[in-house]
């Protein structure tokens, strides 16, 4: 432990017992004023507000702490890791400031994030982003340089996530943070291009497929269709997918795995389907390189009319941590085409 913590009673997270967010800054301020290079490293969970809707706060709590323990059994004797609030983790690497050795440091905290299931809770595999900048290469003020090492994990959460970003001033610097109202603004936009797209004309199917080339453009998403019982309706596949053929998907194998909170299943990588003995929808989705898939529930008041489904496709080694936004306005199409149909005594062959 570095000596700034011997005989030091510093106060702690009660949920995770990391060092709390003032301990970890002054402990910042200690390091710069004593001219000692370090990089900072600012660690997210990747969807935890879909974490806890999805298993309620109180799993939300104790998967944080199986985060905070597996993060500070791999730093060792690396770093000091403290909770800076929220699903966010502050890492202090001391005298740590060569690219390899980052390198090396964060990508043995991705792999162990993302290929250990979270115990006792089956299927779940946490993955993290992390934003890093260096002293003194990058700022040799503290709360510049947690705002470089907010633009690197920024970045890295627009990459796609479950990556880490090492702030370089030539490529991120120009960063602009988004705060809470510019975050809600864009939330809203999109809401409302859902809702314009399918009650702003009376032909839905013409505003299914209008917003569905709309939504394949602003995601960056391969392949987006309605997948009912038997068939795939308004498909639209985007002109950088790596396959352009796709095939049904037996609703019974998506419908056993739907999270029945949300009506939402989603898989980041195929690959853990595997482990969880899902071995039929594991083969029928790397038959058609589907790397990363998401399935909302078309439905009413129990009645299901179908699921819309989000395809990513590639190589094995490439897939997409579907960001929360991204899945909250599936669902929000998804509900509002159940809505319409059912009010309107209809089905999506009508």
């Amino acid at each position: 432990m570095d000596n700034f913590f011997s005989n030091k009673t510093l106060p702690v997270d009660e949920l995770t017992k990391l060092y709390n967010r003032d301990s970890i800054l002054k402990y910042v301020e200690s390091l710069i004023d004593s001219r000692t290079q370090f990089s900072v490293a600012l660690l997210d969970i990747d969807n935890f507000k879909y974490i806890n809707d999805s298993y309620g706060h109180i799993s939300g709590d104790k998967i944080l702490c199986e985060v905070a323990g597996r993060i500070k059994k791999q730093l060792g004797e690396n770093g000091v890791l403290g909770r800076f609030g929220g699903d966010e983790f502050i890492i202090i690497l001391k005298n740590v400031v060569e690219y390899d050795k980052l390198w090396n440091i964060c990508h043995n905290i991705l792999v162990n994030m993302r290929e250990v299931e979270i115990p006792n809770f089956s299927g779940l595999y946490v993955t993290v982003t992390i934003g890093l900048s260096r002293f003194p290469e990058n700022e040799r003020d503290s709360e510049k340089l947690l705002i470089m090492a907010d633009k690197a994990l920024y970045r890295g959460k627009t990459k796609g996530r479950n990556c880490f970003i090492i702030y370089l001033p030539e490529k991120h610097a120009n960063i602009v943070l988004k705060n809470e109202k510019e975050k809600k603004l864009s939330t809203m936009y999109l809401h409302s291009v859902v809702f314009s797209h399918l009650t702003q004309t009376k032909d839905l199917k013409a505003g299914i497929k209008g917003l569905f080339n709309f939504l394949s453009s602003y995601f960056m998403i391969d392949h987006i269709c309605i997948q009912t019982e038997d068939k795939i309706l308004f498909q639209t596949i985007h002109v950088l997918a790596k396959n352009k053929s796709f095939s049904h998907i037996p609703n019974q194998l998506i419908r056993t795995n739907i999270n029945k909170t949300i009506d939402i299943f989603y898989v980041n990588d195929i690959k853990p389907l595997v482990q969880s003995n899902k071995m039929e929808l594991y083969n029928l989705l790397k038959d058609q390189q589907i790397m990363s898939t998401c399935y909302a529930d078309i439905s009413y008041n129990g009645k299901s009319f179908g699921f819309i489904r989000v395809d990513m496709t590639g190589l094995s080694d490439s897939y997409r941590i579907w960001q929360h936004s991204e899945m909250d306005i599936f669902m929000t199409t998804a509900k509002m085409i159940a809505t319409i149909l059912n009010f309107t005594n209809k089905t999506l062959d009508d």
